[in-house]
C-alpha cells in the first residue's frame, strides 16, 4: 500500500565528520552509511533524507523494486559515488572568524566532503582569509523538459517579468493542486500564488517542476505582498519548511535549472533575484535559514 505521508526520525548534522543520523538508525558500518528501515519508511524517503537518488540506494543495495523491510540495513552510498551531478564552480566563501567546514557546507546547502574536494584540501583545518570555491551541484538529470513543452504552447510577456523571487512553502507536505485549493480558499481569485512549485517527493516527485497556471495564462503573482512586485515577479516555492529541513540537493538542481534557463532563454530582463525575505516591507523569514540564498545570490546577482 502507498502511503504519501509519512513521519521522519529528526536528522542531526555532525559538521565535525561530515556524517548524518537519522535517530539512531543511520549506523557506520566498514566505512560506510548504513539505514535501518524503521516502521513507514519507504525508499524514495530514506533517498530523500540522505540527500542520493532513490536509485543509487537501490543500486548499491541490488534491489529489483521499491519493497523493504522493518529491520532491513540498507547501504547509503556517499554522494561521491551517487552519480548525482557535476560540479560548477564559481561561487567563493572568504573564511571569517568563528567558520567551520562544516557551517560554510551547511550555509551553502553542499555537502563537507564535496566542499573539500573542491578545494583539494584533506583536513577540517580553515584560516582566517582564506578563499574557499563552493561546488553547486547540478544533477545531469534534465528536470526541464515538461516545463519547456508546456512554456512553448504560451506566448511568454518577456518584457513584463523583471524579477525572480524565490520561497519555500513553510511545510514539508503539498504541491502545486494543494496549494492551489489552499489559496482560492484564502480568496485568492488566480489560486496558486507561484509560478512554478519545486516538490520534494512527498506529495509530488524529488525535485519535481510543476508550472502553475499564473504562468501558463501569463498572470502575476500572488506570492508577495506588493502588488507592484507581483505585477513583475515570476515566484518560485520550493516545498519544505527549510527552517527546520534543508532543501533536497534534487531540489536546488531542479531550481538552478529553472532559474538558469528562465533567465537565459526566457525572460532575460528578470535580472533581479530576490529571496522572498530580501523584499522591503516584507517581514517573513522565507525561504528559510537552511536555504543556499547567499549561494545563489552569487550566483544570480
Amino acid at each position: 500500500m502507498h502511503i504519501t505521508r509519512r513521519q521522519f526520525t529528526k536528522t542531526t548534522l555532525l559538521a565535525s565528520t561530515g556524517a548524518a543520523l537519522i535517530g539512531s538508525n543511520l549506523v557506520a558500518q566498514n566505512s560506510a552509511s548504513v539505514y535501518i528501515v524503521q516502521n513507514g519508511d519507504t525508499l524514495s524517503h530514506i533517498a530523500l533524507r540522505n540527500g542520493v537518488p532513490e536509485s543509487a540506494i537501490k543500486k548499491a543495495n541490488n534491489l529489483n523494486s521499491d519493497l523493504i523491510r522493518v529491520g532491513q540495513k540498507l547501504k547509503i552510498p556517499t554522494s561521491e559515488n551517487a552519480s548525482i551531478g557535476d560540479f560548477d564552480s564559481g561561487i567563493i566563501h572568504e573564511v571569517k572568524r568563528g567558520d567551520t567546514l562544516g557551517g560554510i557546507a551547511m550555509t551553502h546547502g553542499v555537502s563537507i566532503s564535496n566542499l573539500k574536494r573542491a578545494n583539494n584540501i584533506s583536513s577540517d583545518v580553515i584560516q582566517i582569509g582564506q578563499k574557499l570555491k563552493i561546488p553547486v551541484i547540478v544533477s545531469t538529470e534534465d528536470l526541464l523538459s515538461h516545463v519547456r513543452a508546456q512554456t512553448v504552447k504560451i506566448a511568454v510577456q518577456r518584457d513584463n517579468w523583471k524579477r525572480i523571487v524565490v520561497h519555500h512553502s513553510a511545510i514539508k507536505y503539498g504541491n502545486a493542486a494543494v496549494y492551489d485549493r489552499a489559496h482560492r480558499k484564502r480568496g485568492m481569485q488566480n489560486g496558486l500564488a507561484y509560478h512554478f512549485v519545486i516538490g520534494n517527493g512527498i506529495d509530488s516527485g524529488d525535485g519535481e517542476i510543476e508550472v502553475g497556471p499564473r504562468w501558463t495564462k501569463q498572470l502575476l503573482g500572488g506570492h508577495v505582498k506588493s502588488y507592484q512586485t507581483n505585477l513583475t515577479a515570476i515566484g518560485i516555492c520550493l516545498v519544505g519548511n527549510f527552517e527546520a529541513t534543508h532543501p533536497s540537493k534534487r531540489q536546488l538542481s531542479a531550481f538552478t535549472q529553472l532559474m538558469d534557463w528562465l533567465r537565459s532563454d526566457v525572460v532575460p530582463k528578470a535580472t533581479n533575484f530576490a529571496g522572498h525575505r530580501d523584499l522591503r516591507g516584507e517581514q517573513t523569514i522565507c525561504p528559510g535559514k537552511n536555504f543556499p540564498l547567499a549561494a545563489m545570490h552569487a550566483r544570480y546577482d
